[in-house]
């Protein structure tokens, strides 16, 4: 079937990309760079170069799933694709800053009598990147409707978190050497 060769030739290129980034996980890669010795010798790119390659690959085939399985005209896509990548975009933002606020905890626990006041200041701003994300995935949708049909968006509410667990997943058995290729 086409598609099958399609989604595998996608998933191809994908995992030649992951695998140039031995040890990353889906969540490190949105969360802090691998070590300095996780490109291949004479490879230039540096690892926020390839985790942000690894990042716009993934979001290509999630292009591709979405207009695939909502069946998605021309029309519809670059009313689409646009709204995902500013909120692609925020999301992206909200990690950073709630790796800063994990790695501020961090700090603020590693001393000998940590600050109980500036934990609570820190704790108070991790919940709020939390319910930033929750709105901001909630807005997401909401947008997202507006653009598509009924069943589209149904089947969209659907599909994203699949979506985003496959490549957790897929990311994940890259990282712990689960390679399946000859």
């Amino acid at each position: 079937m086409r598609s099958a060769a399609v989604r595998t030739a996608a998933a191809a290129s994908l995992f030649a990309l992951v695998a140039c980034v031995p040890g990353v996980t889906l969540a490190q890669a949105q969360r802090r760079p691998p070590p300095p010795a996780a490109a291949p010798s004479g490879d230039k790119r540096s690892p926020d170069q390839l985790r942000t390659e690894v990042l716009d690959r993934m979001r290509s085939l999630r292009a591709w799933r979405i207009v695939e399985e909502l069946k998605l005209d021309e029309n519809a896509s670059a009313r689409l694709f646009p709204i995902l990548a500013k909120y692609d975009d925020e999301e992206r933002a909200l990690t950073a800053e709630r790796r800063d606020i994990t790695q501020e905890i961090k700090t603020l626990l590693a001393a000998p009598k940590p600050d109980d006041a500036k934990l609570n200041v820190a704790i108070n701003r991790m919940l709020a990147n939390r319910q930033k994300r929750i709105a901001s995935k909630d807005e997401r949708i909401k947008e997202l409707r507006k653009v598509l049909t009924p069943v589209q968006q149904a089947k969209l509410v659907l599909l994203l978190p699949r979506l985003e667990r496959e490549f957790a997943r897929f990311v994940q058995d890259v990282a712990e050497g689960h390679d399946e290729r000859p």
